[in-house]
């Protein structure tokens, strides 16, 4: 039995919610303070503070949101995080560069490589090793993707006319990142989803007159508008809304986590071309899905037959 006191470990371990110490709390207090012993150590460390930090910060930002609907985000940001990478890859990931400070003469007329290309080649990989199952190593490319898309977007601030802009790095980093909130097994789903919004975008290029080889400006100011990713996204709400009202709940938890997703890019497209705009989108998406959440809740109580408290949200 360790004579450490205990009390600096308890307060470190305040980083995780109250009811994740109620189950593991003495097992990992027992683990830490037998380490501290062994090492002659009567607090904690520095870097073990910033551990328990950040574990603790984690759990509680995945302890609001259900294995099952972290899953179906998951899934819904790898098919469109794919989808939006081989679009950018089709039509922007060659481009002809032109440089203002030159006269016409001066320019180069050959396509050249953007650098958003390598995010977007580790985006493929980490579908494919998704459609193969295996999950593990597909967040590994995933982790990849978002520090290739950091990279081009650091490198687009020092060379400007390589590209590409950054709503395409920053929207594909976000997506990743979504990505690596749970493992995606759900292949078939992922697989489905995936070719669904590449023939919707496809189509919709092709439309728009978008070719191969187009700024990927073009892709954001044409094809991708505020409009179009806004519409979508409220069509997919509807549809999720439909498919729940038949209680389809598989089927409505992940068109429900892709509708999320457009939400997503919807307010990315608002925010990187006016700040305040993007920002009123998103107190308006937090507003309605706090009403929502309300309503949920309340029906599910009268639904197993506990009314809600008088006054309750």
């Amino acid at each position: 039995m360790t004579t450490v006191d205990d009390t600096p470990w308890r307060r470190a371990l305040r980083a995780y919610p109250s009811s994740w110490r109620d189950r593991h709390g003495e097992a990992m207090l027992g683990t830490l303070l037998d380490e501290a012993e062994a090492q002659g150590r009567d607090e904690p460390s520095r870097g073990e503070r910033i551990a328990l930090m950040r574990s603790g910060l984690a759990v509680r930002i995945l302890g609001w949101m259900p294995q099952p609907a972290r899953e179906a985000v998951a899934t819904a940001s790898a098919a469109t995080g794919f989808a939006l990478a081989m679009v950018f890859a089709v039509f922007s990931g060659f481009e002809v560069r032109m440089d203002w400070r030159l006269p016409p003469e001066g320019q180069n007329p050959d396509l050249q490589a953007s650098p958003g290309l390598i995010a977007a080649g580790l985006w493929a990989i980490a579908f494919v090793l998704i459609l193969c199952g295996a999950a593990r190593a597909a967040r590994l490319a995933l982790a990849a993707a978002v520090a290739g898309a950091v990279g081009a977007l650091v490198y687009a601030q020092i060379d400007p006319l390589a590209g590409p802009r950054a709503i395409v790095t920053v929207t594909l980093t976000v997506l990743a990142l979504l990505a690596l909130l749970a493992p995606v097994r759900a292949r078939l789903a992922a697989g489905v989803t995936a070719a669904v919004t590449t023939g919707i975008l496809l189509f919709f290029h092709l439309s728009f007159e978008v070719p191969p080889g187009s700024p990927s400006d073009a892709i954001w100011t044409r094809v991708l508008t505020a409009e179009f990713t806004g519409f979508l996204a409220g069509a997919v709400w509807v549809l999720a809304l439909l498919t729940a009202i038949v209680r389809a709940r598989t089927v409505a938890r992940l068109v429900a986590a892709v509708a999320g997703v457009w939400t997503i890019v919807w307010l990315i497209r608002l925010t990187m071309w006016d700040v305040a705009t993007g920002m009123l989108g998103l107190a308006v998406v937090v507003a309605v899905g706090a009403v929502g959440v309300g309503i949920f809740r309340a029906g599910a109580r009268w639904g197993h037959g506990t009314h809600p408290r008088e006054g309750a949200a």
